[in-house]
Formats: C-alpha cells, structure tokens, sequence
C-alpha cells in the first residue's frame, strides 16, 4: 500500500467515524410531540413496513407486517420502550436519533428502522 492510499483510507475511516458520530438523539420533549399520538410509518431494517402508534395513556399499537397491541413507556436514554401482547414478555427498548436528517430507531448500536412517515 501507498502512503497516499494508506492516508486516503485512513481518511475515508475518519470521516465514516464522524459521520456516525453526527447522529442527533431526540429529547424527551421531541418524543411528545413527534411521536406521541401520531401514527408512525417505519421501515425495518429487513424492508418491511410497520405502522407504530404510541398513545398519550401508555398504550402502544403496531399494524401492518407485523401487528400487536402492548404498552410503551419513556427511556431515560433518549428513546422509547414497549412491550408487546404476542412477542415475548421481554421489554424491548430503542433509542431515536436523526441520522442525516432522517429519524432512526438504533437497538444496540444497530440501525433498527427510519420513519417513512408521521400522520
């Protein structure tokens, strides 16, 4: 390897770093009102579509390519929690972040979904 290819490469891993590290996590004000009482288009990361609707009251709903009824709660992490009716007990958390102007649902780091729309 060259040492103009070598800085090249370690250029490209610079800006790759600072681009993930652009990410912009919601507030939990930002959650109320762009989330909270709307109904949510997303689309996961394996391209089917789900539509999430987290009420006011707590109650969480999902149609679509998967579809439930549960309860959701706020996470102190810049993000939500739900768990659902027919999926395992296990509580399921996401935080929400805009990645280059799009929001994301990142789970463990992992891109998880991005909004297509809020109604």
């Amino acid at each position: 390897m060259t040492l103009r290819s070598a800085l090249v490469a370690m250029g490209l891993s610079v800006a790759a770093g600072q681009a993930l590290s652009q990410d912009v996590p919601l507030t939990e004000q930002d959650i109320l009102t762009q989330i909270v009482g709307k109904t949510i288009e997303w689309k996961m990361f394996d391209g089917k579509i789900v539509n999430v609707a987290l009420a006011p009251t707590g109650k969480a709903t999902v149609s679509g390519a998967y579809n439930d009824v549960g309860k959701w709660r706020m996470d102190s992490a810049g993000g939500y929690c739900t768990t659902w009716n027919k999926a395992p007990m296990n509580e399921s958390c996401v935080k929400l972040v805009r990645r280059d102007g799009v929001l994301v649902s990142l789970r463990e780091g992992a891109v998880r979904a991005s909004v297509v729309s809020a109604k």
